[in-house]
């Protein structure tokens, strides 16, 4: 999907590359991918709802190139259901993954993109700008992720921090 692809995309300009996912199987078949691009990759197992996986992501990253330039939040779930039928839990999930994953990953990486006028980049939807019937808790998570990065880019207006949101 979109990972795989922004992984390729920086393989191809020469970039070092750390990926992340929660299926390991997946994981190593995209590594395999990137590292026939000629750059050196890491694969890190991680699950970005659990900060301590965030956490080791980032350090996993510092430890293998000593540097972080460039963090693409592009986990995320989607669920389908009307808010009135939908379990709680689901939203909960959804939030989770699409919207706390950016935050405790971007809280992590911090320290080292300030140090190198860095980049985050989070991957949105059109749903994260207008709410669509059956997304209530999708949209909502992509609401609120692009309303962090918001603030994030405006703290950081003259820090050298860049900060974009992509909606494919």
């Amino acid at each position: 999907g979109i990972g795989e692809a922004c992984a390729m995309a920086f393989a191809r300009k020469g970039a070092n590359i750390v990926i992340a996912a929660r299926s390991i199987d997946k994981l190593n078949g995209v590594a395999e991918k990137v590292r026939k691009s000629g750059v050196e990759v890491l694969a890190v197992q991680c699950d970005v709802s659990v900060k301590e996986d965030c956490k080791k992501l980032v350090d996993q990253c510092i430890a293998q190139f000593g540097k972080l330039d460039v963090l693409i939040n592009n986990a995320g779930i989607s669920m389908r259901a009307i808010f009135n039928e939908m379990e709680l839990e689901v939203l909960e999930k959804v939030m989770a993954i699409n919207f706390y994953g950016t935050v405790y990953c971007t809280k992590y990486a911090m320290p080292h993109l300030l140090k190198n006028g860095g980049s985050v980049v989070g991957v949105s939807s059109i749903a994260g700008y207008l709410g669509l019937p059956a997304r209530t808790g999708y949209s909502a998570s992509k609401y609120a992720m692009q309303g962090f990065l918001d603030a994030l880019r405006t703290e950081n207006l003259k820090t050298g921090l860049h900060v974009m949101v992509a909606c494919p």
